[in-house]
């Protein structure tokens, strides 16, 4: 639905120690030697939680980027190094960003209201 897991697992990250002494770079739009897609920080939890696992590794540099990035009331949030656009703490859908798998293919990003939310709720 429009709520965050308390719960954060990393999957497929076992072995990262092929980022030892590497440039990385976490990203939405660009890929250099690593590439972790991002496409909406809120919290910040989760890319507190990767980045930390990460710097295990002690990568030479490591850059995040995202396409959006909310304004939320957390004075510790997280910011990525780069952003396209910082949006209002609302629930937003469309252009890949979905509610329940729905609303990924729109063109456009915008707010789902109470009514969409009940309508597709699981």
């Amino acid at each position: 639905n429009d709520q965050s897991m308390q719960d954060m697992q990393i999957m497929g990250g076992d072995d990262l120690s092929k980022l030892t002494g590497k440039v990385s770079f976490l990203c939405f739009l660009l890929i250099l030697f690593v590439m972790f897609c991002k496409d909406i920080v809120g919290t910040g939890r989760t890319m507190k939680v990767l980045l930390n696992n990460i710097e295990k590794y002690k990568p030479k540099m490591i850059k995040v980027a995202s396409l959006l990035v909310k304004r939320t009331s957390q004075p510790d949030g997280y910011r990525p190094d780069y952003y396209g656009f910082e949006i209002p703490d609302l629930f937003v859908v469309g252009y890949a960003l979905d509610y329940n798998e729905h609303f990924r293919d729109l063109n456009h990003i915008c707010v789902i209201n109470d009514h969409g939310k009940a309508k597709y709720r699981v």
